[in-house]
């Protein structure tokens, strides 16, 4: 019992670390799948949060809302990750997209020692994973 008390803690932590792996590896596969989309398609192709946040999960779709995948929500000791309505990641025809959208930050909201990570597209259009340095999910991942 002493030594599963001791292990407790540290356990937890591993636990929710790969929580927040797999939450962002998964945003991150449906970016490269959309844009992979977009560009077999030459058309536009979105992934689209659903009910305004990531966490939620979301839906990728050409621009008449044809659904070509869904994504059910993420694991419930993650963070929201909320986004103005409306908002959507949009790949052109060419792989890019026309404004680079805000970074997701995926962590645990219930402990600060998981680091948290970080899913953002530059212009081009590549999706690019990053974990945080300063173990503060508050200003991203510096």
């Amino acid at each position: 019992m002493i030594l599963f008390m001791l292990a407790f803690p540290p356990m937890a932590n591993l636990i929710l670390t790969q929580h927040v792996r797999a939450g962002a590896s998964d945003l991150h596969t449906a970016l490269l799948f959309t844009r992979s989309e977009a560009l077999k398609r030459a058309a536009n192709v979105e992934m689209v949060p659903v009910s305004n946040n990531w966490k939620n999960g979301w839906n990728i779709q050409l621009g008449d809302g044809t659904v070509l995948r869904s994504r059910a929500a993420l694991n419930s000791r993650l963070a929201s990750m909320p986004v103005d309505d409306g908002t959507k990641i949009v790949y052109r025809a060419d792989g890019r997209v026309n404004a680079a959208p805000p970074t997701i930050v995926v962590y645990a909201s219930s402990n600060s020692q998981v680091a948290a990570r970080c899913v953002f597209v530059d212009l081009s259009g590549r999706p690019s994973l990053i974990v945080d340095t300063d173990n503060n999910a508050s200003n991203g991942c510096n």
